[in-house]
């Protein structure tokens, strides 16, 4: 791939007007239809333009995905030093809180990251690394719970995951229209919510 004779700075931001470019047609087209003429006409720009900084379309969702696993992990190391002064449970809950209502807002961006797409598939994401410092980090979060005695020992990993999994069903059943009649994704999310307490308790 050829690079643009810019300063690494002009670069990288020309790369994240074209990753912020995928975002906002994200809120109007399906992770896979979104194409490279449709990112290049939303910042202004020949198609052609693409090229220079990213090889192909699976290149740039590729580094979108990256892009927003580092942002997740960075906002767990603030919600560390937090947990390291307050009770680690209403950091949880305040971490939780704010992944469903960001989930909400941005459903393609959940989707692109947790749902198995054709817009994933065709990157050269390895299976789920990308989102492994998540589950890391969530871990490292429920052991200092652990530790302080704030929930009962489990294996943090496995807390982990199981934690996710247990708050990412509803948002998923949610956006692909599953969620039974007279339930809430809101009520749900407040149910499984206390579940989760409940399980780090026992």
């Amino acid at each position: 791939m050829a690079r643009p004779k810019n300063s690494p700075e002009k670069i990288e931001k020309m790369r994240n007007d074209m990753m912020d470019a995928v975002i906002d047609l994200l809120d109007e087209v399906a992770p896979e239809n979104v194409s490279i003429r449709m990112i290049a006409d939303k910042i202004g720009v020949s198609h052609m333009v693409f090229y220079t900084y990213f090889k192909d379309r699976s290149e740039i969702m590729k580094a979108l995905i990256e892009r927003q696993s580092s942002r997740i992990e960075r906002h767990f190391e603030g919600l560390m030093e937090k947990a390291r002064r307050e009770p680690v449970r209403n950091v949880l809950m305040t971490l939780l809180t704010d992944y469903t209502s960001t989930a909400a807002e941005h459903p393609k961006i959940f989707r692109m990251l947790w749902i198995t797409d054709r817009a994933v598939k065709k990157g050269s994401i390895n299976n789920f690394e990308h989102m492994e410092p998540l589950f890391d980090k969530l871990a490292e979060l429920l052991s200092l719970g652990m530790e302080k005695g704030e929930f009962a020992q489990h294996d943090p990993r496995l807390a982990a995951v199981t934690v996710l999994s247990s708050i990412n069903s509803p948002i998923i059943l949610n956006i692909c229209g599953k969620i039974p009649s007279g339930v809430t994704c809101d009520e749900l999310l407040g149910e499984i919510k206390r579940e989760i307490l409940s399980y780090l308790a026992s």
